[in-house]
């Protein structure tokens, strides 16, 4: 097929930036496949790319529209508004295009509530009327959070208010903490306890996150509940929201693991301590119940980010900007035939590796 480097988008080096805007992308110099960044010039509207060598050589080389085989790394180059492809008398992109290098498959079944949630998720950042990326990515990250209101703000008034709601302050259940696990506030947004014990692992490196997810009318009886299960896995940490906007989020309680069926037998005891909660879910997370009230995710690895003032990224932080990035460019499709944005949005997450089915990593994503 004809393709060409999408002329909206300009390719720099570092030496050709200011030394203002070149001072946060520095470390990529030590990489030695880097070549240099694609800047996005209006209209179109993208998160800025950092480009290899091969990729920029490809990109220079099509600024005269050329016939090239379609592998798979120069469709995802199409998809992402790279380049363009040859259609009638014009060239398109992104979900434009898609409908001419391969048919998507159906959209991924809804087979419990986390995955209504996170196709509800999708719909609704389609229909907001912005094309940008970092906005469509919170939008997705803050999907199902329950408003703010006087009433919330009242009950859970701050950190102390929410350890003595808990009844984590007193009596037996403080008692049980105070054993098991060291409590900790380093971590903003949150209240942390450490376990005092290593955590069991199962060799590969990976921490498993377990989301418990309750409507905050039930957190109190759920702290408990989960508290005393945890108990039974010895080198468990987790955490809760420090505040009413903490625990008004979907992943207010985090249990962490680095052994996956270790998850998954804590899973079975609060599935059954749990039955009948009444369930808020977390959008982009692999359901472990029908009703969402657990469901799980897996954290990028520290190496992912060549870039350290990025910080480290949560699983459904990462994820939402990968959507958000691929439902903008969904949304400025200029095609009859163009995919919709959300059904682009799951086909260029399924390219990337990510399972659209459990919105959980494939084994080579991180490769």
């Amino acid at each position: 097929m004809k393709l060409r480097a999408n002329p909206h988008l300009e390719l720099k080096q570092l030496a050709e930036l200011t030394a203002e805007e070149r001072e946060p992308f520095v470390e990529l110099e030590s990489d030695p496949d880097f070549y240099g960044l694609l800047i996005a010039k209006p209209p179109l509207v993208m998160n800025l790319k950092s480009v290899a060598r091969p990729a920029a050589e490809l990109f220079r080389t099509l600024a005269t529209p050329a016939h090239r085989d379609l592998d798979d790394d120069v469709v995802d180059l199409v998809l992402d508004s790279v380049l363009e492809v040859e259609s009638g008398d014009g060239f398109v992109s992104g979900a434009d295009a898609l409908p001419l290098l391969a048919a998507p498959p159906p959209p991924p079944e809804l087979r419990d509530a986390v995955a209504r949630l996170s196709r509800e998720a999708l719909l609704y950042a389609q229909d907001l009327e912005t094309n940008d990326p970092p906005t469509l990515a919170v939008a997705l990250y803050l999907y199902n959070r329950i408003p703010m209101s006087p009433f919330w703000k009242a009950r859970f008034a701050g950190a102390e208010a929410i350890l003595a709601h808990l009844g984590a302050d007193r009596g037996s259940l403080r008692a049980l903490l105070e054993r098991e696990w060291s409590a900790s506030r380093d971590m903003e947004g949150w209240l942390c306890w450490n376990a005092k014990t290593a955590l069991e692992s199962d060799g590969g490196g990976v921490t498993y996150k377990l989301y418990i997810s309750p409507r905050p009318e039930r957190i109190r009886e759920v702290f408990d509940i989960v508290v005393r299960a945890l108990a039974e896995f010895p080198g468990t940490p987790f955490k809760i929201g420090d505040s009413a906007s903490g625990l008004l989020r979907p992943d207010k309680l985090v249990a962490y693991f680095s052994a996956r069926e270790t998850l998954d037998e804590a899973a079975d005891v609060l599935r059954r301590e749990l039955a009948g909660c009444d369930a808020q879910g977390v959008p982009f997370s692999a359901g472990l119940d029908e009703s969402g009230l657990l469901s799980w995710g897996i954290d990028p690895p520290d190496e992912e980010h060549a870039l350290r003032w990025l910080g480290r990224d949560s699983w459904r932080s990462w994820l939402a900007r990968q959507l958000g990035g691929a439902l903008a460019i969904g949304k400025s499709a200029r095609t009859a035939t163009a995919v919709e944005p959300w059904r682009f949005a799951i086909e260029r997450a399924r390219r990337q590796g990510i399972d659209v089915e459990t919105w959980t990593p494939s084994a080579r994503l991180w490769q």
